[in-house]
């Protein structure tokens, strides 16, 4: 009986696991076009599910040792294939091939140099390259590759009540959100979190981390301060501390301690706590010693203490904060501290944890010093990152033998969801391919070959030395037939959207009876149960029909689609804006790409990723049944190409014996294509489904069902089923469904 835990289970009905059969993981009924399901997700992309191991490159290599292919440069194999592919490529929407531009520039998609003109607008030979290797991958369940996220974290999940009648929230969220509370403590059940202040020691290049010291008001070390607001502004309006007021902070989401006009003044400023002796909490913070001796004198209580300390603000405060903490200075840095991994620090100040309030909390030059606290950017960004000069006040976690395990800047802060790399849980193992830093990286090189790393090549293709393999695979630029390509409408202003894998809602796999009621039991990074990837991550196409050529979008597809053309005088975007000008639909780009030593299914695969499930000549070109994505913008509409492949043979032979340019050159007819086509469908059925299943059958394989249905361009999705969600919309945590189900009813069947 299968475990109603497991969400490969719960997907299918059965315990079977999703995508490493032709099964269908889809489970409920059709989605309708009129009705959206109360918490159903909609998004640009869906998952296209993961095989539970690659398919063998050895399957396409039937009467050959892979390993000779894999190694034959230098000659010809027989019964293989060498030669070509003309590549043409039409753009069926604006597409925009570059780096994202500086805010404030104008980006525009890459042109060859010419000092003569603009130059032909160009497709890198890299960008096809990586859109032809992907295909393969998704098709043929090869390797991840590296994973450059290695860990993922607890967004300090808010302890709530989820029969609480009170809250503005909806009780599905507060189901949630109870859930990784709990998780949450739990991963944090048997760690002592202490407060300290983080420190970096130039001499040693190292990290350490110091406690804050026992007090008068707390006996233990590591134990921070709370000061009542009321005990702050009544020390306010006793001292000068260049604010006079102290007002709560606000409520939502917009609450930034240093940009606040009162508390930033405030913030990570040095004190003195006074101590009266009989009485409970800190009874007043002066801004010097001395100001706080003559208080105690004043007040009859020269027998009471006065502490350094520093003052801090965390966050957003929710109605029930009423306190500040400071953080007592310790007496130095070198008595009793505790050295810090610097895989700890590097994971801090990673791109995909630095939030943007972190960058607004903590910028450059807030310091507790006089000097510059020398944070450094992350990833090219200023704020967010630790001091090199000075110290940081920080929370912490130690394991039972003391080691510390975790810091962060308040006492909510963000842990890791596991003790393992979350993704290696949520990846069958055959499929994650080894990963940077892995102990056991060299050991895996000489691994059983996939497909793509066949075509392509890899460093560690072989064991020992020498073992990278050059692909037998290569891809040219792609060149425009026109100079004037730019749309005509001028720059358009992007949305930059940020897809992050902590949304588990979307990303992992979940039961159909998730979408329903207002207890779901999500899968989520911290599940205790099994946690599996909802598949490979493919773009959609969204484009408005009836928009015309070029395209012209008018007010109602800019809005949905996430862009809008600025109109003159607005003024440059902001932050999470960018302007760009894209390619114009219509445009054909040639482009050519060279095999050596392919065997019938290699070359068959190579055409399949082309090809998808459209005609052996590529069909329309202009309304294509299958198309692909290339460039940035996916997720706006940005980027959809058709691609039409033209196969030309080599017979090496004829060719050394002929001073004739087209000498042993020709071109594969329909029939011969449909035989390559053939021996890679045959191969791919006959290893994911049962019963010997012949090449007919290849589109019931999951992967490549589902990669055919996220590539269909004629019978897309409407463009509402395809919106990016508000983040009102994400608060409820809606389940985006299996591409299956999105399409079922739409188009040919699946």
């Amino acid at each position: 009986m299968p475990d109603p835990r497991d969400p490969a289970a719960r997907s299918t009905g059965r315990g079977g696991a999703p995508g490493g059969t032709g099964g269908d993981p889809a489970g409920t009924g059709p989605l309708t076009s009129h009705a959206r399901v109360r918490h159903t997700a909609t998004a640009p992309y869906g998952p296209v599910p993961l095989a539970d191991a690659p398919l063998p490159a050895a399957d396409l290599h039937p009467g050959h040792r892979t390993a000779d292919l894999l190694r034959s440069h230098d000659r010809t194999v027989p019964g293989t294939h060498t030669g070509w592919i003309e590549l043409t490529i039409t753009t069926l929407t604006p597409t925009y091939v570059g780096r994202s531009p500086d805010r404030g520039r104008v980006g525009r998609s890459l042109r060859l140099p010419d000092p003569a003109g603009p130059g032909l607008p160009v497709l890198p030979g890299s960008s096809l390259r990586g859109l032809i290797r992907n295909t393969v991958r998704i098709l043929t369940g090869g390797e991840t590759g590296p994973v450059n996220t290695p860990m993922l974290y607890f967004r300090a999940p808010v302890r709530i009540d989820p029969d609480s009648g009170d809250s503005a929230l909806p009780a599905r969220t507060r189901q949630v959100m109870a859930h990784r509370h709990a998780h949450y403590r739990k991963r944090r059940a048997g760690l002592r979190t202490r407060q300290g202040f983080l420190h970096h020691d130039t001499d040693e290049d190292r990290w350490y981390v110091v406690q804050v010291p026992s007090t008068p008001w707390s006996p233990e070390p590591g134990q921070a301060l709370k000061l009542p607001f009321e005990v702050l502004r009544r020390s306010l309006r006793t001292w000068e501390f260049g604010v006079d007021t102290f007002p709560d902070p606000p409520r939502g989401t917009g609450y930034v301690p240093t940009l606040h006009p009162q508390h930033g003044v405030l913030q990570h400023r040095w004190v003195h706590a006074l101590h009266v002796p009989g009485t409970k909490g800190v009874a007043a913070v002066a801004p010097t010693r001395t100001q706080a001796l003559e208080h105690l004198h004043t007040h009859n209580a020269d027998q009471g203490t006065v502490l350094p300390a520093l003052l801090v603000l965390t966050g957003q405060a929710s109605a029930e904060r009423r306190n500040a903490f400071l953080f007592p200075r310790p007496h130095d840095l070198r008595s009793g501290r505790l050295p810090v991994p610097e895989a700890l620090v590097e994971l801090f100040e990673s791109a995909e944890q630095i939030t943007d309030y972190q960058r607004l909390a903590f910028p450059d030059h807030l310091g507790t010093g006089p000097g510059d606290p020398e944070r450094p950017p992350v990833a090219g960004a200023g704020g967010g990152g630790l001091p090199r000069s000075g110290v940081e006040p920080v929370w912490f976690d130690q394991d039972l033998s003391g080691a510390v395990v975790s810091f962060g800047r308040s006492g909510g802060y963000r842990i890791a969801v596991s003790e393992d790399n979350p993704i290696r849980r949520a990846v069958p193992p055959s499929i994650l391919g080894p990963q940077h830093g892995d102990p056991d990286r060299d050991e895996r090189a000489g691994r059983a070959v996939d497909v793509p790393r066949a075509l392509f090549g890899d460093l560690d293709t072989f064991a020992g030395p020498g073992g990278a393999t050059r692909g037998r695979v290569q891809v040219g630029e792609a060149v425009c037939d026109r100079t004037e390509a730019d749309l005509p409408d001028g720059p358009l202003r992007v949305r930059l959207l940020s897809p992050q894998r902590g949304c588990f809602a979307n990303y992992l796999l979940q039961g159909p009876e998730t979408e329903e009621g207002e207890r779901p039991d999500l899968i989520t990074w911290s599940h205790e149960g099994r946690v599996r990837l909802g598949g490979y991550k493919v773009y959609l196409h969204r484009h408005p029909r009836g928009a015309g050529s070029p395209v012209r979008y008018d007010r109602a597809a800019q809005e949905t689609l996430g862009f809008h053309v600025p109109a003159h005088g607005e003024g440059p975007p902001r932050e999470t804006q960018r302007d760009v000008v894209p390619l114009r639909d219509g445009l054909t780009f040639r482009s050519r790409i060279t095999f050596t030593n392919l065997t019938e299914a290699e070359l068959g695969a190579l055409l399949r990723a082309l090809l998808l499930d459209n005609p052996v000549d590529g069909g329309d070109s202009r309304d294509p049944e299958y198309a692909h994505k290339i460039g940035m913008g996916k997720a706006l509409g940005l980027g959809s190409v058709h691609l039409r492949p033209e196969l030309y043979l080599v017979d090496r032979g004829a060719r050394a014996l002929s001073l004739e340019p087209a000498a042993g050159v020709r071109r594969a007819g329909g029939d011969e294509v449909r035989r390559f086509l053939d021996a890679f469908d045959g191969a791919l059925a006959a290893h994911r489904l049962p019963d010997g299943a012949g090449p007919a059958r290849w589109r019931q394989v999951a992967q490549a069902r589902d990669l055919c249905l996220a590539a269909r361009w004629r019978h897309r999705l409407p463009l509402e089923e395809t919106a990016v969600m508000s983040l009102r919309e994400f608060a409820e945590y809606p389940v985006l469904p299996p591409l299956a189900r999105r399409f079922s009813g739409r188009g040919p069947p699946a």
